[in-house]
């Protein structure tokens, strides 16, 4: 019963603390990056705009909105040149006509 009754009081007074350090500030501050963020550029993309992304990292990974970001920038690029592609194939193959 001893034993019960000191778990019970540490318990107690962990969670009075608990509360006294939440209530007087012990929220987390917005984490802070070491490099600044910069995505993909508009327009074009290049092999080197992709090579030079660099994400920031936080306590899990990389930042999971800036990944986000740049996949659905890669998917929509990537979609535009495999239509262009289709495209010219497409004009190549078509007969031309001659002019006489």
């Amino acid at each position: 019963m001893t034993i019960f009754l000191l778990v019970l009081l540490v318990l107690l007074v962990g969670a009075v603390l608990a509360g006294i350090a939440g209530w007087f500030g012990g929220h987390m501050d917005e984490p802070t990056a070491t490099t600044p963020y910069i995505g993909l550029p508009e327009g074009r993309l290049a092999v080197e705009d992709v090579e030079s992304v660099r994400f920031d990292q936080t306590l899990r990974g990389y930042r999971m909105g800036q990944v986000d970001d740049v996949l659905d920038r890669l998917v929509a690029a990537l979609g535009e040149r495999d239509d262009e592609i289709a495209r010219l194939r497409a004009e190549a193959s078509a007969p031309r006509q001659r002019r006489d």
